[in-house]
């Protein structure tokens, strides 16, 4: 991988960081819970729509009981940035690679790497609540 990529790659990791840290708790627990269960499902440049493959929204939502992960787009800005950076950095890792399992494989790695960093959240007695309501994701102003 020439150095310009290799630079790329890894600021697109760090901005995934960071659009992960900004996503309300409900969503990335969600998001947790569904690599850990759907790991061979998360793909880039993909909604889910078809084959229930799907970005990381995507999962989430499914974990949240939303329809699509277009329904927690609406939570903050960080959320309509998480499925771009992924896409990037799925097709970064995938163009390195050469293989669509590996990239999986890599990616998949790098976002529970970047979920574990996380500070646990304090408790909150309506995140349990907000978690199994996906609209209460697009009525919480941002």
């Amino acid at each position: 991988m020439d150095d310009h990529a290799e630079r790329r790659e890894a600021a697109l990791r760090g901005e995934l960081r960071s659009a992960l840290d900004g996503l309300d708790a409900p969503i990335l627990t969600g998001m947790a819970s569904a690599l850990e269960r759907d790991r061979d499902r998360l793909v880039g440049g993909s909604w889910g729509v078809d084959d229930r493959d799907g970005c990381l929204l995507t999962l989430a939502a499914r974990e949240l009981g939303a329809g699509s992960g277009e329904d927690l787009l609406r939570s903050s800005v960080d959320a309509v940035r998480v499925p771009a950076l992924f896409d990037e950095l799925w097709a970064s890792v995938l163009a390195r690679t050469g293989d669509a399992e590996a990239a999986r494989a890599v990616t998949h790695r790098l976002v529970v790497e970047a979920l574990a960093r996380r500070p646990d959240q304090p408790d909150d007695p309506t995140a349990a609540e907000s978690a199994s309501d996906p609209a209460a994701f697009s009525a919480r102003p941002r």
